[in-house]
């Protein structure tokens, strides 16, 4: 087998223009033992073995040397080649490893928990998901540094890319709230904006503040990033029809909640409450892309 190994290994390096510098009777010994570092830390996991040797080919430097080659962290290679295979195991072995290093790092930037949960996904789509233009990017994890610290440094990353968005929105202020909600120069929406102001304005901030994570993710990825249902479908790794479902699941929970919230703030019932809800529907969806 560690022949197998070594004639991968050094085919994949010739085939890349990258031919080895040294004599190949060293190569065994190291690769073989990359290859048990792998299997030892994760038992469960199967990667083919000249696969594998293949992989540690194409991480290395064109000009690497023996030193360079020893100095991989095998096991962890070993893990992310399973994890570009899609092989479920190795997806569900990664997240329970490594995925904390968002929480923790959401802690100490004070991220809210829906933007936790929102990198949570990004990763999952990022580093598992691959397309026609790319591969999943934990093939591109080079073995140099811990695996660990590699998935620190991408979670810091998008948390400050999704903190730094949120500073960039301007904050709607009461009034801009209800001229969003309720333009002023419809007659008949004015009348309800002036009944109703504070109530309408209460309502949908209590709906959104009892919209789970996912939901919130959900409208934010359509409402404000312009996903379409297969680009959401394909972040969370399910059909467009589940995702479509979801979504729409999602806009009328936060409708019902709107619903029920003003009908106990206004002391209506149901009815009394819906013709008002008509009204206003139609600028709902834009009044929650604000609060959201």
């Amino acid at each position: 087998m560690t022949q197998d190994l070594v004639a991968s290994f050094l085919g994949r390096r010739a085939a890349d223009g990258h031919p080895w510098p040294l004599a190949a009777d060293g190569l065994a010994p190291i690769l073989a033992a990359h290859l048990d570092a792998g299997r030892a830390a994760w038992p469960d996991v199967v990667v083919d073995p000249e696969r594998f040797a293949d992989h540690i080919a194409r991480r290395l430097a064109p000009d690497a040397g023996a030193d360079a080659l020893v100095g991989l962290r095998g096991a962890d290679l070993y893990l992310a080649r399973a994890c570009a295979d899609g092989d479920p195991v190795a997806i569900a072995a990664f997240e329970v490893r490594y995925f904390n290093e968002v929480d923790i790092a959401s802690a100490r930037m004070r991220a809210a928990r829906d933007l936790a949960a929102e990198v949570k996904q990004w990763l999952r789509h990022t580093l598992f998901v691959g397309d026609d233009a790319r591969a999943p990017a934990v093939a591109d994890f080079a073995g140099r540094g811990d695996l660990r610290g590699w998935v620190r440094v991408t979670a810091v990353r998008e948390l400050q890319r999704l903190l730094g968005k949120q500073k960039r929105e301007v904050a709607v202020d009461d009034e801009g709230f209800l001229d969003a909600l309720l333009p002023a120069h419809d007659p008949e929406l004015s009348y309800v904006r002036e009944r109703y102001r504070q109530e309408l304005q209460e309502a949908v901030k209590v709906a959104t503040a009892a919209t789970s994570a996912r939901d919130r993710a959900l409208l934010r990825y359509s409402a404000f990033d312009g996903l379409s249902i297969d680009e959401i479908g394909a972040l969370y790794g399910v059909h467009r029809a589940t995702a479509a479902r979801w979504l729409a699941s999602a806009r009328e929970g936060i409708l019902q909640r709107t619903r029920a919230e003003l009908a106990r703030r206004l002391g209506m019932d149901t009815p009394e409450v819906d013709s008002i809800i008509r009204l206003v529907q139609s600028r709902l969806e834009v009044s929650l892309e604000r609060v959201l």
